[in-house]
């Protein structure tokens, strides 16, 4: 550590290292700075999940979902972008709570591609010693049994040529005696206790045994016997560089801690979103415009079958028990997923094709032509045991981009997004992949299916997302050094899958790097990059001096701007942005009076508050176009009715005019359900006709002014 990050750690008192994130980067820098002595806090902004969370979450979406928007907080997130969806685990453990324990080392050519940054002596000789280690913390070892499922891979691996690359997959699972508790047979007793593994075959929605070799039974229980603090329920929005030395971090309930150094580790998407965001705001400056550049999808597509026999039971083992490699780039691994209810909801019609569009037609007309079969699907009796999920990657190069860019959905967010890069998009399809499902369901009996978010989503799904953050020999090729340090940025750090530069071709679980502590010769630190996003960027919202949200500015020839009172809304409203549109005569062509017309957020809010109260319908202002001549006044179009209504309605503030109610008698007939704005008389320089609705939206208050409507 530079004596510039001990003099911002001895401000803050607390800490010496701050560590975002407590997935496989996050776990393994906790665990290696409290050996060395120093002062630990990881901040993971999921929960602290217990095994009985991790049963019920099997049956109950609402123990298994991470989504915090509406109140789900569970564990497994699923995040869909423009080019890719990626998948994720969130809580104390990171992505090793939804991670099938697969521990196997990439080909050569991974570390010889020439994304890396030159090092001494190659980075497979770097790195072996570090990949014995991770072996032996994460408890290495092969499934005892073979169940039906591996047999059925055996033999497409023979009907593919490639019997001989077929064989157990390497797992980080207790499997000792099944349902038996014995104490630590890993760490000398400094463990906890570990339970035999019963081959559930639920290992991607988390082990309620305590046999799969999870972060928070080793890394982070180790660490924490060490004096390493792990505060869940904190997420960090932001990091700022001190003046004096040292970083500022800041949760979103607004804390702010301090500390030397900085570790990020929140997975790719969430440690890309941190990073972008502290250099908008200023608190990060230096960061490389690198940054989101080569992000990659480990070239990945899944595809499934379900059996058609109802009786089979093809769930006992691990989830992840063989592999094999169909040719010298793929590689392939089988899954069973019990738990995951939701991929009846996600699995379609078996599609072969390169073009995204032309599938997507493909996929839909076999869907129209035989939606019988596709709701037997969905409804299929002891669908969980009867299906069996194919895993494809291959080391083929692909890369999007990700940027920082404004919301589609709520434009007043900024988040991620994704930008496909020309001749290097994500594959949304391997026909190796449907390739596998169709000989698999040839040889057990099934149909072979698709997930609908790759045949017509065009989308690639993937778990081991990497890189947007990736190692350079400077700023200009890369954002981070090869001590994973950030260029520009000194004890600012980043271990997580997004410094890797280069596709794994496998699952990626134990690429190695040495943690950065002056020394090129420290103590190892384990890298995850399927580490899973652990934060999220928090809603922007823009104040006028008054301390309320800003409205959107309408500005026309006859409307100026919404009254200030009327931008007045109640606390934790969202504010939507609107704008005046305008069509007929002020457009530029003749159109009848009631064809111009006006949206806005204030109007919509109206709108749904009279529905749903049924207030009676309001006789028609004066035309707006027609108000010119009153130049000295500010107007404020609120609501109009629709054409169908054949009425404009307006609000205009008249001087000091108080605004007040007027009784109008019942139409006999409800107004359609399109009408589009209703709610509001309006004020002129000739009378006052404005319900109580416009007194509320205003928030003026007075006494009661009728005089009767002008003539229209």
């Amino acid at each position: 550590m530079s004596s510039q990050s001990r003099a911002g750690a001895s401000d803050g008192g607390a800490v010496d290292v701050i560590v975002v994130g407590s997935g496989f980067g996050g776990a393994v820098a906790a665990l290696r700075l409290s050996e060395q002595g120093r002062k630990v806090l990881v901040l993971e902004q999921g929960r602290r999940h217990t095994r009985d969370d991790f049963a019920v979450a099997r049956r109950d979406p609402r123990r298994y979902l991470w989504m915090p928007g509406i109140g789900l907080r569970g564990f497994f997130s699923q995040r869909v972008l423009s080019h890719v969806g990626i998948i994720g685990g969130v809580g104390v453990g990171g992505g090793s709570i939804v991670w099938a324990g697969v521990l196997l080392e990439p080909k050569d050519a991974f570390f010889t591609d020439p994304a890396w940054p030159s090092v001494p002596d190659g980075w497979r000789a770097g790195l072996t010693e570090h990949y014995r280690t991770a072996a032996r913390m994460l408890g290495r070892a092969t499934a005892p049994i073979k169940g039906p499922m591996d047999e059925h891979l055996e033999v497409v691996a023979r009907r593919a040529g490639a019997g001989e690359t077929y064989g157990p997959t390497p797992m980080a699972i207790h499997f000792g005696e099944e349902g038996v508790t014995v104490p630590d047979p890993f760490f000398g007793g400094e463990g906890p206790e570990r339970t035999g593994c019963v081959m559930c075959g639920g290992c991607l929605v988390g082990c309620p045994y305590g046999s799969k070799n999870t972060l928070d039974l080793n890394y982070l229980w180790l660490a924490q016997r060490r004096g390493a603090q792990v505060r869940p329920d904190s997420r960090v929005v932001s990091v700022a560089a001190l003046d004096a030395g040292g970083y500022e971090v800041e949760l979103a309930d607004g804390e702010r801690l301090r500390a030397g150094e900085v570790v990020l580790a929140a997975g790719v998407l969430g440690t890309v979103e941190l990073l972008f965001r502290s250099r908008e705001n200023g608190g990060l400056p230096n960061v490389s415009e690198r940054l989101g550049v080569g992000v990659r999808t480990n070239s990945e597509a899944i595809t499934a079958v379900l059996a058609d026999d109802v009786d089979v039971d093809l769930t006992r083992g691990p989830t992840i028990s063989s592999e094999f490699y169909p040719d010298e780039r793929t590689h392939v691994t089988q899954n069973r997923y019990v738990g995951g209810w939701h991929m009846r909801l996600q699995l379609g019609p078996l599609v072969d094709g390169a073009d995204p569009r032309r599938r997507r037609r493909e996929a839909l007309r076999a869907l129209a032509s035989r939606p019988a079969l596709q709701l037997r699907t969905m409804f299929a009796r002891n669908f969980i045991r009867r299906l069996s999920v194919f895993t494809v990657m291959q080391d083929v190069e692909n890369e999007i981009r990700l940027v920082f860019d404004r919301s589609p959905v709520r434009p007043w967010r900024r988040v991620l997004r994704s930008r496909a890069v020309e001749g290097l998009q994500a594959p949304s399809y391997l026909p190796q992949a449907n390739a596998v499902a169709r000989s698999f369901a040839e040889s057990i009996g099934g149909r072979p299916l698709n997930l609908l978010l790759e045949s017509i989503g065009g989308k690639s799904i993937t778990a081991h997302v990497l890189g947007g953050a990736s190692m350079g020999t400077d700023a200009a090729d890369g954002v981070i050094d090869t001590d994973h340090q950030v260029f520009g940025h000194p004890g600012l750090y980043v271990v997580d899958g997004s410094a890797i530069p280069a596709n794994v071709g496998v699952n990626p679980s134990s690429p190695s790097r040495r943690w950065p502590n002056g020394s090129r010769h420290a103590t190892p630190c384990v890298v995850h990059p399927a580490n899973r996003p652990h934060s999220r960027t928090p809603p922007r919202r823009t104040h006028d001096d008054t301390g309320h949200r800003r409205a959107a500015a309408i500005d026309t020839r006859t409307a100026a701007t919404i009254p200030d009172a009327a931008r007045r809304r109640a606390p934790g409203r969202r504010h939507v942005p609107g704008r005046l549109r305008r069509t007929g005569r002020a457009a530029g062509r003749r159109a009848p009076r009631h064809r111009a017309r006006w949206d806005a957020p204030v109007v919509r809010q109206a709108v749904r508050r009279r529905r749903k109260r049924r207030e009676p319908p309001r006789r028609r202002g004066r035309h707006p176009a027609r108000g010119a001549a009153h130049a000295g006044r500010a107007r404020t179009v609120v609501a109009r009715r629709p054409s169908r209504d054949r009425r404009v309605v307006r609000i205009e503030r008249a001087g000091a005019v108080a605004l007040g109610p007027r009784r109008v008698p019942p139409r006999r007939r409800r107004d359609p359900p399109r009408s589009h704005l209703r709610g509001c008389s309006g004020i002129t320089d000739r009378g006052v006709t404005v319900h109580a609705r416009a007194r509320r939206l205003t928030g003026r208050t007075g006494p009661v002014v009728s005089r009767p409507a002008p003539p229209t």
